[in-house]
């Protein structure tokens, strides 16, 4: 490609220009080159770049048809080559009356629906209408996932911390290692516990292996009644047959999609743990 060949000789051209120099020679580009959107303020001003590296990049995204390729995804188009799926994440924020449509059908109300429920769900733990087994009310919470079921919500639970309401607990278990669910219910009471169970086939190894292990302890806490797991654990699945199995009621099942990947989830059911966390989100 031109593009790929000019920037790496401009490249050769700049690799040593110290940033002093580039500050010196365009003392405005502090100002210049910067983005803000969404509340987020971005300067870039700070790397060895100027307005040729900027021009050269936009030639290379344009030669390599990166705005077709968005386009694509906002059409719902299975860009998942690997996978034959469409990579929709975009839709998880679309707002409502926003129209992407997959496999001819358009998505947003079924995602508006899910975000819905998980909002009503939240509030009812955090206001005490959601009650356990034994009519005690929910105090802490734990959400049980792997990879992007687990790295999102802790992240983001962890940089809201600020907003989370106080009188309750959190914590976030994603380790096969036994003792990472062992310290985790290590203080808790079963009856005030809520487990969030999320695998988008109720079936990942790590996971479930997790989940099993906090279903034996909750049981065994509440004297043994199996019927207590319906009222202490919810999921974030599409396999509601698994799920049910499991002993959670579907009603308490929050779906997501195949083409939500991921490291994207967190926009998805995935942020339930997030969202019962943090009051900003209700």
């Amino acid at each position: 490609m031109k593009a790929r060949q000019s920037l790496q000789s401009h490249y050769n051209t700049i690799a040593k220009l110290h940033l002093r120099q580039l500050f010196k020679e365009d003392p405005g580009r502090g100002e210049r080159m910067t983005a803000e959107a969404e509340g987020i303020f971005l300067d870039y001003s700070k790397n060895r770049i100027t307005r040729e590296t900027l021009d050269l990049l936009l030639q290379l995204a344009a030669e390599c048809g990166l705005q077709s390729r968005i386009d694509a995804m906002f059409r719902g188009e299975k860009i998942n080559v690997t996978e034959d799926r469409s990579v929709l994440h975009v839709a998880l924020r679309a707002p409502k009356g926003k129209r992407i449509v997959v496999d001819g059908k358009d998505v947003i109300s079924d995602i508006h629906a899910v975000l819905e429920k998980m909002a009503d769900f939240a509030r009812q733990v955090r206001s005490g209408t959601w009650r356990g087994h034994t009519g005690k009310r929910i105090r802490s919470v734990v959400n049980i996932g792997i990879g992007g079921s687990d790295l999102g919500p802790v992240m983001a639970y962890e940089a809201l911390r600020h907003y989370s309401d106080r009188s309750m607990t959190f914590r976030f278990v994603s380790n096969i290692d036994a003792t990472d669910l062992a310290e985790a219910v290590r203080d808790l009471d079963p009856s005030e516990t809520l487990f969030i169970v999320s695998s988008k086939t109720f079936t990942t190894l790590e996971t479930m292996t997790n989940a099993h292990s906090a279903r034996s302890w909750l049981v065994s806490g509440l004297a043994g009644d199996d019927k207590s797991v319906a009222k202490h654990f919810v999921a974030v699945s599409t396999n509601a047959a698994e799920v049910s199995k499991f002993g959670i009621d579907t009603a308490n099942m929050f779906e997501f999609w195949d083409w939500v990947g991921g490291r994207y989830s967190m926009d998805s059911a995935i942020g339930l743990s997030t969202m019962a966390g943090t009051m900003i989100f209700l």
